[in-house]
């Protein structure tokens, strides 16, 4: 069986230790409370504490998507004539990092064909090598 997350007293707040199950809980103290939570809304709290479940502290706000990092890479590889290409030195060069974003840009550039190589000073080089001819110009709306 699981064990609960004890609650703390600090100040006006009621505290969880761990930040991701606050927001459950807020969400779920929301809910209990208010309704549904719309999909593009999150619970949270207006003390601006991370941890904090107080059913007053929580508010509505809107979802706050990533800043596209991928996106604005794949936009400029979308700029790109086939077998062209750039290098970006912020990867990182350990493989974990590396899988990372070619996984993240492979999402993001999804009607052009990317290759991702690792270069010997560290960088990463993008080469555009084509595009995906079955979505045609339909799927275009970038």
């Amino acid at each position: 069986m699981g064990k609960f997350s004890s609650i703390k007293q600090h100040g006006a707040c009621e505290e969880i230790a761990n930040p991701s199950t606050a927001y459950g809980r807020r969400r779920r103290n929301w809910i209990d409370a208010h309704g549904s939570v719309p999909a593009s809304l999150v619970v949270d709290a207006s003390c601006s504490n991370q941890h904090c479940i107080t059913l007053t502290h929580a508010y509505l706000r809107p979802r706050v998507e990533q800043p596209g990092r991928y996106r604005k890479i794949a936009n400029r590889v979308l700029r790109l004539n086939v077998g062209q290409h750039f290098d970006l030195s912020s990867i990182g060069t350990d493989e974990r990092s590396r899988n990372r974003f070619r996984s993240g840009l492979y999402e993001a550039a999804r009607l052009d064909k990317v290759s991702v190589g690792g270069q010997p000073d560290g960088s990463v080089r993008v080469t555009k090598v084509g595009e995906w001819s079955s979505l045609g110009a339909q799927g275009r709306s970038r």
